[in-house]
């Protein structure tokens, strides 16, 4: 039974691992200033189906949603809900902006969605 149980329980951690946003634009900027990491916002709305398919698929990869949560503070901000909060001008959405926190300085930008290694090769430019 033991066995059964910590099969379930390493099954359930495995499937559900995902990246850590923050709620607001706000306390995403406190918390990486505290943590000592860039920003990471993501433009986006529900209707939008490659920002859907970036959420579902991409972000529930484990290699994408640790590399993110070790490495950078993240907030989804919705482009209709946000309007007048949204820190950058954009083209399209899902946007991606990478961001000192702590000037709001712009240190990289991608746009449109895309698949895991291609959003880990993104990443890992931004953070060299």
């Amino acid at each position: 039974m033991k066995i059964i149980s910590l099969l379930l329980l390493f099954i359930t951690i495995a499937f559900s691992s995902s990246i850590n946003f923050e709620d607001n634009l706000k306390e995403a900027k406190e918390e990486a200033i505290k943590k000592n990491r860039p920003l990471m916002i993501m433009y986006s709305t529900p209707t939008c189906p490659e920002c859907n398919y970036m959420k579902k698929k991409v972000f529930k990869n484990e290699e994408v949603s640790s590399y993110v949560n070790k490495n950078f503070v993240s907030v989804v901000m919705d482009i209709n809900e946000d309007k007048k909060e949204l820190p950058f001008k954009f083209i399209g959405i899902p946007s991606f902006f990478f961001v000192n926190a702590r000037t709001m300085e712009l240190l990289d930008k991608s746009l449109g969605g895309m698949r895991e290694k291609e959003f880990l090769t993104v990443l890992e430019k931004v953070k060299k």
